[in-house]
């Protein structure tokens, strides 16, 4: 018929479903961390797993990861604190040069972080930086007299950490000991945990006083003779400190040299609180400068330069356990285009498989630009930093793990969080 048509049931529409998949916050945690360890360095996995609180859940409570994260990823050198309170004559804080890298997550870092030193403004005298290590800075002013003041500060989270002092009399009784400059005794385990180690001489004797961040107080260990030396001479007479410039110190043990005949290294070892003795290579002349640090393998390793040469010792042990220094390469700077021709190198500085050197020394008139320049132990490769005065002395600072991805609490280390999501 015409105009007729079949009658068809009308089709209902159906609403389309959702597709089905997985976003990135639906991820378990080991898939989100094995992620992670495709990130370039410690800034950029700073700033993701900051950027909420799961994935900073997952990487603080994996230990595991922050093992294999390290071994992937050296430790980043963000700059360089200078003292400049010696050249100076008003109160001032050390100068911090950034080695401005390409990486906008080293960047950020610094640009975060309170590395104008602001929280130490309200101490009077000039700061002076005795060391850094483990993301810490320890300083000094000078306190009232027959008492040292110190501060303990990570520029990265925007705080003065502590601010302690240390009376002689308080500490050692009746004696008034030398003391050598303090140092700073990192865990790595435990980023929040430092100690602060002062060696003490009297005589033919040395110990140990360490402050504790955990307990707040002083300790003393125990007084130590010194071995007398092989040839006889009396000890009195022949035994010479070498103040330690470069602030020693390699997995775990702090070391400082003296001359007694030759050079002598004693080590203190900051987990047992025992010290050892062992004698140094007659490479190390008067004109080396050198310094004690780790390969990026972890092995305990002396970097020295000889006027043209830079040499690497590896420490070693003999079955019955004495300790030796045995010289493992040397370069010879000559044949090195970055370096112009006869000029010295310096080295101040040895952290994870990195030396670092200047070239020119901290005595020379600081109105001469220097190079300072970083040196690959794996590959033995120079390679430049900057250019500027060397003021006086050179720390290098390199990021530490951050405190607030080793153990969660929502609560703690928010200075972090701040430096990490504004800087972006």
């Amino acid at each position: 018929m015409a105009g007729s048509h079949e009658h068809r049931p009308r089709r209902r529409k159906v609403a389309p479903q959702a597709a089905v998949g997985t976003n990135i916050s639906s991820l378990p945690d080991d898939i989100v961390l094995q992620i992670f360890l495709w990130l370039p360095s410690l800034a950029a996995l700073a700033r993701a797993a900051c950027a909420c609180r799961a994935w900073r859940r997952a990487v603080a409570s994996s230990p595991d990861f922050r093992c294999r994260f390290r071994v992937l990823h050296r430790p980043p050198l963000l700059g360089l604190f200078f003292d400049t309170a010696a050249r100076c004559q008003y109160p001032c804080v050390p100068a911090f040069v950034p080695i401005r890298p390409r990486d906008s997550d080293l960047a950020a870092a610094v640009r975060g972080g309170d590395f104008f030193l602001t929280s130490l403004h309200d101490r009077s005298g000039d700061d002076v930086i005795l060391d850094c290590h483990g993301g810490y800075i320890l300083l000094t002013d000078k306190g009232d007299e027959g008492v040292e003041k110190f501060a303990v500060l990570n520029p990265l989270m925007r705080r003065c950490r502590h601010v302690f002092g240390m009376s002689l009399d308080d500490a050692f009784g009746h004696l008034h000991p030398y003391l050598f400059k303090a140092r700073l005794a990192c865990s790595e385990k435990d980023a929040t945990s430092f100690r602060v180690v002062l060696l003490a001489n009297e005589d033919d004797c040395i110990c140990a006083s360490v402050f504790s961040s955990e307990t707040g107080k002083w300790s003393v260990s125990p007084w130590v003779n010194i071995p007398q030396s092989s040839d006889g001479d009396d000890f009195r007479s022949n035994l010479v400190w070498l103040e330690d410039e470069s602030r020693m110190q390699a997995n775990g043990f702090l070391y400082w040299v003296y001359f007694y005949g030759q050079r002598h290294l004693v080590s203190l070892n900051t987990a047992t609180m025992k010290f050892s003795f062992a004698e140094m290579p007659l490479c190390l002349g008067r004109h080396c400068t050198y310094d004690a640090g780790e390969t990026k393998d972890g092995e305990t390793c002396i970097v020295f330069s000889d006027r043209f040469n830079i040499g690497v010792l590896m420490q070693t042990r003999d079955d019955d356990g004495v300790e030796r220094w045995v010289l493992n390469r040397v370069m010879n700077l000559v044949q090195t285009s970055l370096v112009p021709d006869r000029t010295k190198l310096f080295v101040f500085a040895v952290r994870d498989g990195y030396a670092y050197l200047s070239t020119s020394a901290k005595s020379k008139d600081p109105r001469v630009p220097c190079w300072f320049m970083s040196l690959c132990l794996e590959t033995m490769r120079l390679e430049k930093l900057f250019r500027r005065t060397f003021d006086c002395d050179a720390h290098p600072y390199i990021m530490a793990w951050p405190p607030c991805l080793t153990e969660y609490k929502p609560q703690c280390c928010k200075g972090v969080d701040v430096i990490i999501m504004t800087a972006v």
